[in-house]
């Protein structure tokens, strides 16, 4: 009945909502980054796309795949993508092989749920303050640590613990993730270069899993899939340091004008 609900309600609101959607800040009236407004016209508010006069900044999908930016990002996404998936899967099996109830993992569930719900927006304001690479290095660095606290956990004040930096770890990294990529690449083409750059995380989001679970048979634990996994985060921490300061999207525009004149 829960799952029907959801669903119905997904259905219900999906559509009015998407109409309030705008593609490009133009399509109401506005510029990005403080630059000077410009006139709304009907036909963008009706169609949801911006006067083909306006020149958006950054790269396009062939020159993003060939930086380094992009594969740092790429690898470093799927990083905690391996991670993410092997918990999702696996982690009521593990509570439940340490012994603890139903009710104790549903509330673990809970706990980092809202945990991340309220955190996303506080992350989305200090995007706008601090350095993208950095938040995006720090939260996943979270994962390794809370995946260590996991399998330390032999105690309901441990596995709460757990639950909140789970839950600090996920919904920084949700809503990190977009924006870095964005300031890194721009607008020209953000939505194929975000499902290109996502495509080794979806790729690892299903191996860790089943590495998991290989070896939870095959040993009788999680110790040694879930260290793994967390090793693996904690350098996909790393490879986000890696990346710099953002490069200019206006030049970036620039250069790939000239190249194609």
């Amino acid at each position: 009945l829960t799952v029907v609900t959801v669903g119905v309600a997904y259905l219900a609101l999906a559509v009015p909502l998407s109409s309030l959607v705008r593609n490009r800040p133009e399509d109401m009236g506005l510029k990005p980054d403080g630059a000077p407004a410009v006139a709304a016209t009907d036909s963008s508010l009706d169609t949801g796309f911006a006067p083909s006069e306006i020149e958006e900044g950054g790269y396009t999908w062939r020159e993003a795949i060939r930086s380094k930016n992009f594969w740092l990002i790429a690898l470093g996404h799927a990083s905690t993508a391996t991670v993410l998936g092997t918990i999702m899967v696996h982690l009521g099996l593990l509570l439940d092989d340490r012994g603890f109830s139903l009710h104790t993992i549903s509330a673990v569930v809970v706990v980092y749920t809202v945990v991340q719900v309220f955190l996303i927006p506080l992350v989305g304001y200090l995007g706008d303050k601090l350095s993208l690479r950095l938040l995006a290095s720090g939260f996943s660095a979270l994962f390794p640590v809370s995946v260590v606290v996991l399998m330390l956990a032999d105690n309901i004040a441990m596995v709460f613990l757990f639950a909140v930096l789970w839950g600090v770890a996920w919904g920084g990294r949700n809503a990190v993730m977009s924006p870095l990529r964005g300031a890194y690449f721009g607008r020209r083409a953000f939505a194929t270069i975000t499902g290109l750059s996502m495509v080794p995380g979806s790729i690892s989001m299903f191996i860790g899993p089943v590495f998991a679970g290989f070896m939870r048979d095959a040993t009788g634990t999680y110790d040694v899939s879930f260290l793994v996994i967390a090793g693996i985060s904690a350098f996909g921490s790393i490879l986000f340091l890696l990346l710099g300061e953002p490069p200019r999207l206006s030049d970036q525009t620039a250069r790939s004008s000239q190249a194609r004149g």
